[in-house]
């Protein structure tokens, strides 16, 4: 009995050994995969910030476009009556061209 014991314990032992070698490769992988990608990485932080800039620029003026549009949208029927008024009255006053 005692032997299987041992036995189970040597195993044991084996696997604790396995894994925890397997822990250190796969940190030591990660790190030097990090290390090799950490350029792009970078890069890719950087022209992330350079799109978020110019999306935020673009939004803003959108934005003010669109805010400026639906402030001066109630007067769009004042500004049609104007022009027909305009046109009309221009119509009217042309000199006859005989």
């Amino acid at each position: 009995m005692t032997g299987l014991l041992t036995l189970g314990g040597v195993l044991l032992a084996g696997f604790a050994f396995f894994s925890l070698m397997l822990a250190f490769v796969v940190v030591f992988v990660k790190a030097a995969f990090w290390l090799v990608l950490l350029p792009f990485r970078l890069l890719f932080w950087g022209l992330g910030a350079v799109a978020m800039l110019v999306g935020t620029a673009v939004a803003i003026g959108v934005g003010l476009v669109v805010g400026l549009a639906l402030i001066l949208a109630p007067l769009l029927p004042i500004l049609i009556a104007g022009a027909l008024i305009y046109g009309l009255l221009r119509l009217i006053r042309r000199p006859v061209i005989a």
